[in-house]
């Protein structure tokens, strides 16, 4: 008896631990969300061929 009711209230414990919208940064950003500090594909490539001179010298 003493066991079923430590179970029953840590049950009921977990259960209410897990509502509502969560903790800001629980879950990683969206790989297919736009951000405002994305780089762009001519950004990107200008950085890329910037890399490769750099690298040539």
């Amino acid at each position: 008896m003493k066991y079923s009711l430590i179970a029953v209230v840590l049950l009921a414990i977990m259960l209410t631990g897990c509502k509502g919208e969560g903790k800001p940064g629980q879950y990683p950003p969206s790989l297919y969300k736009e951000r405002d500090s994305a780089l762009s594909d001519a950004e990107l490539e200008k950085n890329k061929q910037e890399a490769a001179g750099k690298n040539g010298k």
